[in-house]
């Protein structure tokens, strides 16, 4: 079974587009930096909305009537093959939402301490 979320969605605009291949003609290293914290942005962003989503999701449930928001935490969690992404934890008045997306005090996407090949454990 395979998940497809569909949840991003990406816009180019031809000017900037033109604007961005210029800048890589001029200054490569600049140019990819670019491109890098775009996507670093991004990802951030996105997980902002879930994280954001998820709060309200709890908040209409029957049982978290007298609660509210109550803020944000601001961190970084470094994500695979991304790197460190700036996010708003959101926080409820009773601190009760246990998130699913982001765990508390995680800060670190699990797959970066998971070993990537199971032979390496046999070699030298």
């Amino acid at each position: 079974m395979q998940l497809q979320m569909g949840i991003i969605k990406i816009e180019i605009k031809i000017p900037e587009l033109v604007r961005a291949v210029e800048t890589f003609r001029e200054n490569r290293m600049a140019a990819l930096e670019h491109v890098t914290k775009e996507i670093k942005e991004s990802v951030g962003e996105l997980f902002n909305h879930l994280l954001h989503t998820e709060m309200e999701l709890f908040l209409g449930a029957a049982d978290q009537v007298s609660n509210k928001r109550n803020g944000y935490e601001e961190r970084e969690y470094a994500l695979k093959g991304v790197g460190s992404v700036h996010i708003r934890m959101p926080r409820d008045r009773k601190s009760s939402l246990k998130s699913t997306i982001i765990p508390a005090r995680e800060q670190i996407d699990p797959r970066l301490n998971a070993r990537r090949d199971p032979l390496r454990r046999s070699l030298p």
